[in-house]
């Protein structure tokens, strides 16, 4: 297969089509972000090929973010016959989840609390809020280059926050213990999700299928599930 790289030009109309098939769409990560796209799991060699084509100026791994468990599958399955895989899956699949515009019911924000965006100097705060830190870079990148909600109290202290992934679903929602009976966390997903309406991007979230509570959270603020699921895997090579 030939691959040659797309021409600004094109992107608006390469949009346009990702937009129609994103169930399909993939995003291929690591210091930077691509966007590949597989029609169906029969097409996997073809997807490999650019995933090779896209591993050449980066180092490993690459993290393959989207796309369905069928191409996914079809990826590993190319290799069995091999010593070892370039594909490892990094989770279980993932429920989709959207909010509609229709769907958003603004929530106001108690006396005491005001809004803002987060920002470098909140780095440390975000990373300790997770149970998985990851690096301090990589979630500098992630609040300084993607949209994001912060609730602080009037005397700047950060309570409640919720930032986009590079792959555009909203996500690493987080409230702090003693504000949870305040609705901060509806008031902060909503927030956002106007933010990327505005910004003419889709909302969506991602939900591990046995978390009850994030499920009953989304529905509880108009989300939608959509029919299919949202697979990661790992790509794993060698430099040459």
């Amino acid at each position: 297969m030939a691959v040659r790289e797309v021409l600004p030009e094109e992107y608006d109309e390469l949009d346009q089509k990702l937009e129609k098939e994103l169930p399909l769409s993939i995003c291929i990560r690591e210091t930077w972000l691509s966007v590949g796209f597989c029609k169906d799991p029969e097409f996997a060699p073809n997807l490999e090929t650019l995933i090779q084509f896209a591993s050449r100026n980066t180092s490993p791994p690459l993290y393959i973010v989207g796309c369905t468990s069928e191409v996914m599958d079809a990826l590993v399955c190319a290799h069995q016959s091999m010593n070892s895989c370039p594909f490892r899956r990094m989770s279980a699949d993932l429920i989709v989840y959207t909010l509609r515009n229709k769907n958003i019911v603004p929530r106001a924000i108690p006396d005491g609390f005001k809004i803002s965006e987060l920002s470098e100097i909140h780095t440390d705060i975000v990373r300790k809020s997770r149970s998985y830190a990851g690096k301090k870079e990589s979630i500098t990148y992630q609040i300084t280059n993607f949209l994001s909600v912060l609730i602080e109290t009037d005397d700047g202290h950060p309570v409640a926050w919720e930032v986009q992934h590079e792959f555009g679903a909203i996500g690493m929602l987080h409230v702090e213990p003693e504000y949870r009976r305040n609705k901060l966390g509806s008031i902060v997903t909503r927030t956002l999700a106007n933010k990327l309406i505005k910004d003419g991007q889709l909302v969506f979230a991602l939900v591990e299928e046995n978390n009850g509570t994030s499920i009953a959270f989304h529905e509880n603020n108009g989300y939608v599930r959509l029919p299919f699921k949202f697979s990661c895997m790992e790509f794993i090579f060698l430099i040459k």
